[in-house]
């Protein structure tokens, strides 16, 4: 109690310090009065009474100061008395202050913005409880692909695994919402009852399903997401007991999720799981997402190694299906948002770091020169018996002062940053992302300001405050303010900090030119396809009412024949995948008469294209035949393969005439294909480095449940939207055209992310470039005020302006060529380390290299033209008369 009793009379004396340091006045004056009046007493003149009580009392100051110390709080104190002067020193150089504060600004600002992006979408994107205990489970084959999980194998994991709390399955639909106005497209998940349990999601409104309703016949229900909520019900709180027409089926809405709950992120809509006996016993189809939650005290490393039990155990009594699998587990955090977009974000977050390293050099290149015109003032104080330390202490008090008012700027400067970001994503690209909806500037984000602020005063502020504490006291006593200038080693430093802000430019202007030549190759890689004459849209055909291949192929056929009659359409045709896209289906297959060891697979892409798909592509058929008018249902399948699938699994022999059977899924009863051709290869993934071996089936035979549309023309591809929904709206109103746009705006969304990228990259660049630009201009142009007695006394000496002009060009060529080099070695290093990240360009790339290098050079040279220029004009009497 005496200590909290202390605190309180600390803190209430703290905020009432002038009015107990009057008290104190009073106090000791009395004291002394008292004093003088008992030695006036004895005889003693006025004089000598108030020395003598004076001299009785001791120091007076230090009595006081005492005091101060045992009834406040003396930190507090001292640190208000050291921020009063830093505000009374900055205001006295406005010019530098507000230059330093915006500078960093600048730097603070990009990188809370960046780091405000990373939380939301790396490091915090699912408001899940202990998220770190949730992992994915995966099967994995020998080869090191992992796929998706059998739904056999998922219940044995039930059984025979102890080391999670839960285990959830879930696995996407596309559906067609119907029977409230225009049919629309839904993402649809159907998972089992724990699923929510596992993601500890409760209901915005209602509840979730039980594991009573995932069983056929009582699975009628439905939970919406927050989303789909506010778009087709507006947000209306009664929606609890309404129906939704999914696929010609209606749901009872019995709950919504609140806008927290954003996993799967693209999910509208959540139904129950109920599957048949057939999909319980098969172990074959690959299909389902398991995610689970640990049990608290397992490591994910437990689960790991008791899962690697599991498979071996399901490898022993199923070796047909299971002989060559394991079990992959990760955190579901690592594979949220994919591999790649964390490793993109980490590079964006190190190359805006080193834009603030810039924005340090440049406010430290400031902070040398305000210090040699503060010498006097510091040779003063020193001379009055100010310490080292109490010094320092004011000079970084000053540059964290400007740190935090840059971090006020800076967090006006993210704010506008973020909201430029938010609002140039497409809605369709940005709900593929998770957490892109809980971008923002948040607690986390101000205190990482604030602790960029720190950083950024005591790296900016520490070596040019310790360089302005060694100063000659009696020397600058003598010379003022005359001849202030600095020392050979605090040149130097200026240098090293020039040189320093030109390296980091060099290599963020190398990596955004790699990023941005790489996007811009692969925005433009199926140019050969027309795509900004070509218009996409996907379809998909409700099993209900498109239950076997018969009428599925009657709706291509019809569908292809009304398209390919709009005016000015040139092609139309149909795909699963569209090249340079962002979706391969990589499918098993076998081949007939060569049967695999037990363990060992094959595999391929596989896709469902019309007849006319190669010529409208421009896909060339090297051997055989493309799809022709025989190729109809009811006849033999026939299957064109790629050529990298020729010499894969046909090495030195003709894939024709052989038959193939694709396995996937429930569909493993795909009838034999027979090999008719074989076409050149085409790559389906953008991020693929090497085209995948693939085979093509005819959708008038094998045709897909939900495929792309691809319409060619002349003219305007968006012209042809209205007629395009006319056209099978004629044959079937409910089936609604999802994702309609040129296949070019396809590419772009795809690459969406990446482009984000590089216009980050691109923002640091210039930023960091401008920054160098500006500071080797201030080396040079102090260097020039410095030397001006110097260059006045060798032009009076005969040297001409050129020579003047000559020498700082020189010195800057040696500054901006040093910082080159440097920038040029380190850009090396990033290119190999981040060459994986790199698409579309040579990480060595040897034109932007030496381009870069050369207008870097060039730049530098062109901003030190002025200083250079006031050296050669300088007037020799002039110069020396004002010394």
């Amino acid at each position: 109690m005496n200590f909290v009793r202390t605190v309180i009379s600390r803190v209430a004396a703290f905020f009432r310090s002038s009015e107990l340091d009057k008290d104190l006045d009073d106090e000791l004056l009395a004291h002394i009065d008292l004093a003088v009046q008992e030695n006036l007493k004895r005889g003693m003149t006025a004089q000598q009474a108030r020395t003598a009580a004076l001299r009785d009392f001791g120091g007076v100051t230090q009595t006081r100061e005492s005091y101060r110390t045992q009834r406040g709080l003396p930190f507090l104190e001292t640190l208000s008395r050291d921020l009063r002067y830093a505000f009374r020193q900055l205001s006295k150089s406005p010019g530098f202050a507000l230059t330093s504060i915006l500078t960093l600004a600048i730097g603070i600002g990009v990188n809370t913005a960046i780091f405000s992006m990373m939380d939301a979408i790396v490091l915090r994107p699912l408001a899940v409880p202990d998220l770190n205990r949730v992992v994915t489970v995966a099967e994995e084959h020998g080869s090191g692909d992992y796929k998706q999980v059998a739904l056999a194998n998922y219940e044995s994991w039930l059984q025979q695994s102890h080391s999670f709390e839960s285990l959830a399955v879930r696995s996407y639909a596309s559906l067609s919402l119907t029977g409230a106005g225009d049919a629309a497209h839904v993402d649809a998940e159907y998972t089992s009852a724990n699923f929510f349990e596992v993601m500890r999601a409760q209901p915005l409104l209602g509840r979730v399903y039980l594991g009573r309703e995932c069983v056929a016949g009582h699975d009628g229900v439905a939970v919406l997401s927050y989303g789909f909520w506010k778009k087709h019900f507006a947000a209306d709180s009664n929606v609890l007991g309404k129906l939704v027409e999914l696929d010609d089926r209606s749901y009872t809405v019995i709950g919504v999720m609140p806008k927290t709950a954003q996993y799967p992120s693209t999910a509208d809509i959540f139904l129950p799981f109920a599957p048949t006996p057939q999909q319980l016993e098969n172990r074959l189809a690959h299909d389902y997402l398991v995610i689970g939650r640990l049990k608290p005290g397992v490591t994910l490393e437990d689960a790991r190694a008791e899962l690697r039990v599991v498979a071996g155990r399901l490898a022993k009594a199923y070796p047909a299906s299971n002989l060559g699998w394991s079990i992959r587990t990760e955190p579901l955090l690592d594979g949220i948002n994919g591999d790649m977009t964390p490793l993109y974000m980490r590079l964006t977050m190190v190359a805006t770091a080193f834009v603030l390293l810039v924005v340090c050099a440049n406010v430290a290149n400031l902070q040398f020169v305000r210090g040699i015109a503060r010498r006097p003032e510091i040779a003063v104080r020193t001379a009055l018996g100010a310490g080292r330390g109490r010094l320092l202490r004011h000079l970084l008090t000053e540059n964290i002062v400007l740190g935090l008012f840059g971090a006020a700027g800076g967090l006006l400067l993210a704010r506008i940053c973020l909201h430029l970001c938010i609002i140039a994503m497409p809605e369709q690209v940005a709900r593929y992302v998770a957490g892109w909806s809980n971008i923002s500037l948040n607690g986390r984000a101000l205190a990482f300001s604030i602790l960029l602020a720190l950083a950024a005063g005591l790296i900016s502020g520490l070596l040019p405050a310790l360089k302005a504490l060694r100063v000659n006291i009696v020397e600058q006593l003598k010379t003022g303010s005359r001849t202030a200038s600095g020392s050979r080693q605090t040149h130097r430093l200026r240098d090293l900090f020039a040189v320093a802000q030109i390296s980091l430019s060099v290599l963020l202007v190398i990596g955004a030119a790699l990023m941005c030549k790489g996007m811009w190759s692969m925005l433009h890689m199926a140019d050969a396809y027309r795509p900004k004459q070509t218009l996409t849209f996907s379809v998909y055909l409700p099993p209900v009412r498109y239950g076997n291949d018969e009428k599925m192929a009657a709706w291509f056929n019809s569908s292809l024949e009304r398209l390919r009659a709009l005016p000015g359409v040139t092609h139309a045709e149909v795909t699963t995948s569209l090249p340079d896209g962002q979706d391969e289906w990589m499918d098993d297959f076998r081949i007939e008469n060569r049967p695999l060891m037990p363990g060992k697979f094959q595999s391929a892409a596989r896709l469902a294209v019309s007849g006319g798909y190669f010529e409208a592509m421009h896909i060339p058929i090297f051997s055989g035949r493309a799809f022709n008018s025989s190729d109809v249902s009811g006849s033999q399948p026939s299957a064109v393969v790629s050529r990298k699938f020729a010499e894969r699994y046909f090495p030195g022999e003709n894939p024709i005439g052989h038959r193939i059977q694709m396995r996937t899924g429930d569909n493993s009863h795909d009838p034999w294909v027979r090999i008719v051709g074989v076409s050149g290869d085409v790559n389906y993934l953008w991020i693929n480095r090497e085209t995948e071996p693939a085979v093509y089936l005819n959708v008038a035979q094998m045709p897909p449940t939900e495929a792309v549309y691809m319409i060619a023309t002349e003219g305007d591809p968006l012209s042809l939207v209205a007629g395009a929904r006319r056209a099978l709206a004629g044959i079937d109103a409910a089936v609604p055209l999802d994702e309609v746009e040129t296949y070019q705006q396809s590419m772009n969304n795809a690459l969406a992310g990446l482009s984000y990228v590089a216009a980050w990259l691109t923002v640091d660049a210039m930023v960091g470039l401008l920054l160098a630009a500006i500071g080797i201009f201030g080396v040079m142009a102090n260097m020039v005020a410095e030397r001006t007695r110097e260059i006045g006394l060798r032009m009076a000496l005969g040297a001409s302006p050129g020579t003047m002009l000559g020498m700082i060009l020189r010195r800057a060529a040696l500054l901006a060529g040093s910082g080159v080099a440097a920038g040029i070695l380190m850009a090396a290093g990033m290119a190999r380390l981040s060459a994986n990240l790199l698409f579309g360009v040579s990480p060595y790339d040897p034109v932007i290299f030496c381009s870069i290098a050369a207008s870097v050079t060039a730049i530098a040279l062109l901003v030190c033209w002025g200083p250079a220029r006031r050296a050669a004009s300088i007037d020799p009497m002039l110069a020396l008369r004002a010394e």
